[in-house]
């Protein structure tokens, strides 16, 4: 991990956040460690990160007991042993390697790479980030119990995402998903039958990210929002897996099943006078662990590709202006 350090206070506060468990309530995800990492490196001052965690730490729920591992591929998908699980990615990235787990590992990972609703890859991405190790083996730790592919289709099609798209969701229909989690909205779609023509004969990160950009741009829906942020995070990921076009087509079908389970219109984002330094410091003051993420993503996006709807949909996220 080559990193930027993140601060010592967010690494104490990290160090802390290890007794929670991944999940809480009915499934959502515990949003602590990658809110931390994302205020941090907003440069939020140690007092911000302990007020977010204070006010955070009430919802979550701990991490239970670990009982020994010996194989994490038979708790795959199974939502059991977080505690084992996380202790067994300790003791082999402190054996072998970052880098050796992580090629080891990801292979098996990525197909489910929308796991929770995203998550496990996010938490994956910032623990990358920050160059914790802490945080690497619970992310994925997370990923392993979470874990839950996506179909990828085998054919091709010559045409750019947003006419898939367009063809795919005149067979669907307008439903979209129903239940109280991401995973659960998008599990009501994605295997229908009309995306087994969901993939391109070519496809690159930046074409994804935009598709997934004018879709949040148009409609500030939750399952958009991850899209976006899954995106950047597949960006920190991929660079530690070796079947780079595979894993793509992996993130692609899952951001369309995703717009797919998504309510399309809505409030759309519009040009800004906000420039980056006002949206952070609002973003730093919110309590809304995913207006932190979302701020940090579109500027953290809009350096790597320029385009200012990044702006538009972090000010958006922090209005009234």
């Amino acid at each position: 991990m080559t990193a930027a350090a993140i601060s010592s206070a967010c690494s104490a506060l990290l160090a802390d956040a290890q007794c929670h468990g991944p999940l809480y309530g009915p499934g959502f995800s515990n949003h602590l460690p990658m809110a931390l990492i994302a205020l941090d490196r907003m440069g939020a001052p140690p007092a911000v990160l302990e007020r977010f965690a204070t006010g955070h730490r009430p919802r979550l729920q701990p991490a239970g007991e670990a009982e020994p591992v010996g194989d994490p591929l038979a708790l795959l998908g199974r939502h059991a042993n977080y505690a084992g699980l996380v202790r067994f990615f300790t003791a082999a990235v402190a054996a072998d390697g970052e880098d050796a787990v992580l090629r080891h590992w990801l292979p098996v990972l990525v197909p489910g790479l929308a796991a929770a609703g995203f998550h496990a890859m996010i938490r994956l991405a910032y623990a990358l980030d920050a160059g914790d190790r802490g945080e690497l083996s619970a992310a994925l730790a997370f990923w392993v119990l979470a874990w839950k592919p996506v179909p990828v289709p085998a054919g091709r099609r010559d045409e750019p995402l947003e006419a898939i798209a367009a063809r795919i969701v005149k067979a669907t229909g307008d439903g979209g998903g129903a239940g109280p989690t991401i995973g659960s909205r998008m599990a009501a779609v994605e295997r229908n039958p009309a995306l087994a023509d969901a993939q391109p004969a070519a496809l690159a990160l930046r074409d994804v990210a935009a598709f997934a950009l004018a879709a949040f741009h148009a409609s500030p829906d939750f399952m958009l929002l991850h899209t976006v942020t899954a995106c950047h995070a597949f960006r920190t990921v991929v660079r530690h897996v070796e079947d780079r076009e595979g894993a793509l087509r992996q993130l692609w079908q899952a951001v369309l099943v995703a717009w797919l389970a998504a309510q399309r219109e809505g409030r759309r984002a519009h040009p800004t006078r906000a420039g980056w330094d006002e949206i952070e410091a609002c973003a730093i003051q919110s309590t809304d662990d995913h207006v932190i993420k979302l701020c940090h993503t579109a500027r953290v996006e809009f350096a790597e590709y320029g385009d200012a709807r990044y702006v538009e949909i972090a000010a958006r996220a922090v209005e009234p202006w």
